[in-house]
Protein backbone atom coordinates (compact mmCIF):
# COMPACT_ATOMS: atom_id res chain seq x y z
CA UNK A 1 0.00 0.00 0.00
CA UNK A 2 1.34 3.43 -0.89
CA UNK A 3 1.60 6.35 1.48
CA UNK A 4 -1.16 8.91 0.85
CA UNK A 5 -0.27 12.43 -0.14
CA UNK A 6 -0.89 14.58 2.93
CA UNK A 7 0.21 18.03 4.07
CA UNK A 8 2.44 18.61 7.10
CA UNK A 9 3.98 21.61 8.81
CA UNK A 10 6.53 23.48 6.70
CA UNK A 11 10.20 22.45 6.94
CA UNK A 12 12.71 25.24 6.38
CA UNK A 13 15.93 23.24 6.02
CA UNK A 14 15.73 22.33 2.31
CA UNK A 15 17.18 24.63 -0.36
CA UNK A 16 14.73 25.72 -3.07
CA UNK A 17 16.22 26.12 -6.51
CA UNK A 18 13.96 25.07 -9.44
CA UNK A 19 10.80 26.91 -10.45
CA UNK A 20 7.61 25.14 -11.47
CA UNK A 21 5.40 27.70 -13.15
CA UNK A 22 1.74 28.24 -12.41
CA UNK A 23 -0.62 25.45 -13.40
CA UNK A 24 -4.20 25.86 -14.60
CA UNK A 25 -6.74 23.76 -12.68
CA UNK A 26 -10.49 23.61 -12.13
CA UNK A 27 -11.94 25.88 -9.43
CA UNK A 28 -13.42 23.16 -7.16
CA UNK A 29 -10.05 21.38 -6.94
CA UNK A 30 -8.22 24.61 -6.21
CA UNK A 31 -10.70 25.55 -3.47
CA UNK A 32 -10.46 22.10 -1.88
CA UNK A 33 -6.66 22.19 -1.94
CA UNK A 34 -6.65 25.74 -0.62
CA UNK A 35 -8.83 24.75 2.34
CA UNK A 36 -6.53 21.79 3.08
CA UNK A 37 -3.52 24.10 3.07
CA UNK A 38 -5.32 26.60 5.29
CA UNK A 39 -6.23 23.83 7.75
CA UNK A 40 -2.51 23.06 8.10
CA UNK A 41 -1.72 26.80 8.34
CA UNK A 42 0.18 26.73 5.06
CA UNK A 43 0.00 29.05 2.09
CA UNK A 44 -0.97 27.59 -1.27
CA UNK A 45 2.62 27.99 -2.42
CA UNK A 46 4.04 26.18 0.64
CA UNK A 47 1.49 23.36 0.37
CA UNK A 48 2.18 22.83 -3.32
CA UNK A 49 5.93 22.88 -2.73
CA UNK A 50 5.53 20.28 -0.01
CA UNK A 51 3.35 18.12 -2.24
CA UNK A 52 5.94 18.11 -5.03
CA UNK A 53 8.73 17.36 -2.53
CA UNK A 54 6.68 14.44 -1.15
CA UNK A 55 6.21 13.07 -4.64
CA UNK A 56 9.99 12.89 -5.00
CA UNK A 57 9.99 10.47 -2.03
CA UNK A 58 6.83 8.48 -2.81
CA UNK A 59 7.19 8.34 -6.63
CA UNK A 60 3.68 6.95 -7.24
CA UNK A 61 3.07 6.56 -10.98
CA UNK A 62 0.89 9.05 -12.80
CA UNK A 63 -1.99 7.94 -14.96
CA UNK A 64 -1.99 8.85 -18.63
CA UNK A 65 -4.18 11.75 -19.55
CA UNK A 66 -7.44 10.66 -21.10
CA UNK A 67 -8.76 12.67 -24.03
CA UNK A 68 -11.92 14.51 -23.13
CA UNK A 69 -14.86 14.56 -25.50
CA UNK A 70 -15.36 18.28 -26.16
CA UNK A 71 -18.30 18.00 -28.57
CA UNK A 72 -21.99 17.58 -27.87
CA UNK A 73 -23.47 16.96 -24.43
CA UNK A 74 -20.09 16.09 -22.89
CA UNK A 75 -18.85 19.62 -23.57
CA UNK A 76 -21.47 21.05 -21.22
CA UNK A 77 -20.40 18.66 -18.46
CA UNK A 78 -16.67 19.38 -18.64
CA UNK A 79 -14.92 21.19 -15.83
CA UNK A 80 -12.80 23.98 -17.34
CA UNK A 81 -9.40 24.88 -15.99
CA UNK A 82 -10.42 28.37 -14.90
CA UNK A 83 -8.19 28.78 -11.82
CA UNK A 84 -4.43 28.73 -11.35
CA UNK A 85 -2.10 27.28 -8.76
CA UNK A 86 0.85 29.52 -7.86
CA UNK A 87 4.34 28.99 -9.19
CA UNK A 88 6.64 27.31 -6.69
CA UNK A 89 10.33 26.77 -6.15
CA UNK A 90 11.45 23.23 -5.30
CA UNK A 91 14.71 21.36 -5.05
CA UNK A 92 16.30 20.15 -8.25
CA UNK A 93 15.84 16.50 -7.27
CA UNK A 94 12.11 16.99 -6.66
CA UNK A 95 11.53 18.78 -9.95
CA UNK A 96 13.48 16.13 -11.86
CA UNK A 97 11.52 13.33 -10.17
CA UNK A 98 8.27 15.03 -11.17
CA UNK A 99 9.47 15.57 -14.73
CA UNK A 100 10.75 11.99 -15.13
CA UNK A 101 7.52 10.48 -13.79
CA UNK A 102 5.43 12.77 -16.00
CA UNK A 103 7.45 11.72 -19.05
CA UNK A 104 7.00 8.04 -18.16
CA UNK A 105 3.23 8.51 -18.14
CA UNK A 106 3.49 10.57 -21.34
CA UNK A 107 1.85 13.60 -19.77
CA UNK A 108 2.95 17.18 -19.39
CA UNK A 109 4.34 18.60 -16.17
CA UNK A 110 1.17 20.65 -15.68
CA UNK A 111 -0.98 17.51 -15.81
CA UNK A 112 1.34 15.84 -13.28
CA UNK A 113 0.88 18.74 -10.84
CA UNK A 114 -2.90 18.58 -11.31
CA UNK A 115 -2.85 14.86 -10.55
CA UNK A 116 -0.82 15.48 -7.38
CA UNK A 117 -3.34 18.03 -6.19
CA UNK A 118 -6.26 15.70 -6.98
CA UNK A 119 -4.55 12.87 -5.08
CA UNK A 120 -4.02 15.09 -2.08
CA UNK A 121 -7.65 16.22 -2.08
CA UNK A 122 -8.89 12.62 -2.44
CA UNK A 123 -6.62 11.40 0.38
CA UNK A 124 -8.05 14.01 2.74
CA UNK A 125 -11.67 12.98 2.19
Amino acid sequence: MTTPYRLHQRQKDQPLVDTIHEVRIDSPSKKAFQSLAKAQRLSMRAALTQLIEQHAEIRECFSPRRPRPWAGIASTQRCPYDAALPEVEVSTSASMALLIDANRARIRLTEAVRQLVWRCVQASE
